[in-house]
């Protein structure tokens, strides 16, 4: 796995120490004894409640996904408003639950909602380590029982590099694709949340966003979403059909119904 940074794979559990060196191997990084953390950049621990990230270098903490517990899964069963506003975006209707696309799934938090309303949904992720991440907590969430009925499927890929095998027939149109790129840096916006820091630092600036958008546009059979800062200008300057405005968030509604 070639990263810009250093990275290992560890347990501070002795049962789970051969899972962790199968992941390992399986993901062409290093194994490490649990006292080595120090010499890498970061470490991705397991342990019996999941697989998480910790920052050594820069001590930002560690970074986990968990849709069934904690700070991320309070989210998700509270934020009535922003589910309903991804509903009205995404054009949900009681005899119509489309079939969503999410280019950019980073982690997971919105997709996780539009399965929840019944949306089939298939998540792109281009950062191996996120991608990791994300497939742990989706396999721990979609094995509870009141999870079983949802339709999640993560790939690890570049955007552009898939909606270009759509363009070619490799996979199928969806109905709506979902865009919710890095936002450009401002101490002002919720990138000082850890987990945006922690996303910005493995992942980078979306710099592609806007040819994403342009191909997303091509590749929709209903609908392009872009999520977007509350006030910030429109994604390579594409005016919508409409926008939805949430307290800190927009979403832009890209209507491609006329393009098939």
């Amino acid at each position: 796995m070639n990263l810009p940074f250093s990275i290992a794979i560890t347990s501070n559990e002795i049962c789970l120490l051969p899972a962790a060196q199968h992941l390992a191997e399986k993901n062409f990084l290093p194994y490490i004894d649990f006292q080595e953390s120090k010499n890498f950049d970061y470490i991705l621990i397991l342990s019996s409640t999941g697989l998480h990230l910790e920052d050594v270098k820069k001590k930002l903490g560690s970074l986990k996904i968990d849709f069934l517990q904690g700070r991320l899964a309070y989210r998700l069963n509270h934020l009535q408003n922003q589910k309903q506003l991804l509903a009205r975006a995404i054009g949900l209707k009681p005899d119509f639950k489309p079939q969503i696309l999410d280019a950019t799934a980073g982690l997971g938090s919105d997709s996780f909602i539009l399965a929840q309303l019944g949306c089939p949904i298939i998540l792109l992720e281009r950062s191996p380590i996120i991608f990791l991440l994300l497939q742990d907590a989706l396999e721990r969430a979609l094995g509870h029982p009141k999870f079983l009925s949802l339709s999640v499927k993560l790939i690890k890929i570049e955007a552009l590099t898939y909606l270009k095998q759509i363009t070619s027939n490799l996979h199928s149109f969806p109905e709506v694709i979902y865009l919710d790129p890095m936002y450009p840096h401002s101490s002002k916006t919720a990138l000082a949340k850890k987990e945006m820091r922690f996303l910005r630092h493995l992942v980078g600036d979306d710099a592609d966003a806007p040819n994403l958008l342009k191909l997303a546009i091509i590749c929709a059979k209903q609908r392009v979403v872009v999520k977007r800062p509350r006030l910030s200008q429109y994604l390579a300057n594409v005016k919508p059909q409409y926008s939805l405005f949430g307290k800190q968030h927009r979403l832009d509604v890209y209507l491609t119904l006329f393009n098939h």
